[in-house]
């Protein structure tokens, strides 16, 4: 069985780090350091014309820079990250503002709004951003 640990630490002094290796001593296990997991990360998400770059929270279409606040861009890179699967309401709302989401808030749909007026092409009839009734949104290629 493979497991994956994930640990994140402020460690000023590394002393946390060095406990945790002491403990992994002569296991068998691989350690990854955040710079080699960023190295291997697309530096651009491309869904047709639009392209994501996470590093900047920077948008384009067609080469021109789309603005986007901070929750449009938040909800539009997780969805991006993953096409065709479906977020709810609730996890989109945790991705973008970290809290839980209050029942009955039409936040997620004022800003999946937003988004689609910015890029799709018809926002009445979506290419990208699309609904799945009753459960949430996703992002198709």
């Amino acid at each position: 069985m493979k497991e994956i640990i994930v640990i994140r630490t402020s460690d000023p002094d590394g002393s946390v780090f060095r406990s945790i290796l002491g403990a992994l001593q002569g296991k068998n296990v691989q350690i990854l350091h955040a710079t080699d997991l960023e190295a291997s990360a697309p530096s651009a998400l491309t869904l047709g014309d639009i392209e994501i770059f996470p590093e900047q929270r920077r948008v384009t279409k067609a080469g021109v820079e789309i603005c986007l606040n901070y929750g449009e861009f938040s909800i539009l890179y997780c969805m991006a990250r993953c096409p065709g699967r479906v977020f709810s309401r609730e996890q989109l709302y945790n991705a973008a503002w970290g809290e839980d989401y209050e029942l009955g808030t039409n936040t997620v749909d004022n800003t999946i709004w937003r988004l689609r007026n910015k890029l799709e092409p018809d926002p009445k009839h979506p290419t990208y951003i699309k609904t799945v009734f009753r459960v949430g949104y996703k992002i198709e290629k």
